[in-house]
């Protein structure tokens, strides 16, 4: 009855993941885990540590829209699926 949170963004990395990469990690992931207790999230956050602001809010915002883009065409996916 636990729900499990996969870390698809990595917010210490200037890349902006797509949306298909966090689709790849979601489909991945739902192997092992089941779907019922699958869930998303940006890997720690995008708190600033030791005052690093070197990702700007915008990438921030592009990549948390990756996430939630992402999750939905894996959760499309795994409708078809089941």
């Amino acid at each position: 009855h636990h729900r499990v949170f996969i870390g698809v963004i990595n917010p210490k990395n200037q890349h902006v993941e797509t949306a298909e990469e966090v689709r790849d990690q979601v489909l991945k992931a739902a192997k092992y885990i089941p779907i019922e207790q699958l869930g998303t999230t940006d890997d720690c956050g995008f708190s600033p540590y030791n005052d690093d602001e070197s990702i700007t809010r915008e990438k921030c915002y592009d990549k948390i829209r990756a996430r939630i883009q992402g999750t939905k065409l894996a959760e499309d996916i795994l409708n078809e699926i089941l």
